[in-house]
């Protein structure tokens, strides 16, 4: 079974949030632009340090009471939603947080 990881820093050169939309490409047509626009949130430069993986799994997601399941998911698995203090923490590589994000929003597309 692929992983989003796999798309982490892989041929394209993803950073973790744009592994997020392209490995959900299929399930949520995400669009090249919006991959390339993501470019930024990657590296704990998301709004408030979020993670990117975080926060592109909660762009597709949109409903607040399920990205609010991510976030929490997040805190217990990572430590914290914020990239610095992931890291900081050990308990989760960025690899590892783009397929809990992907995997998570995979899962709660499918329905």
């Amino acid at each position: 079974m692929a992983k989003a990881s796999e798309k982490f820093h892989g041929a394209e050169n993803y950073n973790c949030a744009q592994a997020v939309l392209k490995f959900m490409d299929e399930q949520a047509s995400v669009s090249s632009e919006l991959i390339n626009e993501f470019k930024q949130f990657g590296g704990g430069r998301a709004p408030d340090g979020v993670c990117g993986a975080l926060y592109a799994a909660s762009h597709i997601l949109k409903d607040g009471k399920i990205t609010g399941e991510l976030a929490e998911l997040f805190e217990l698995k990572a430590g914290s939603k914020r990239c610095q203090e992931i890291k900081a923490a050990g308990r989760l590589s960025c690899a590892g947080c783009v397929d809990l994000a992907a995997d998570f929003c995979s899962e709660k597309l499918k329905g």
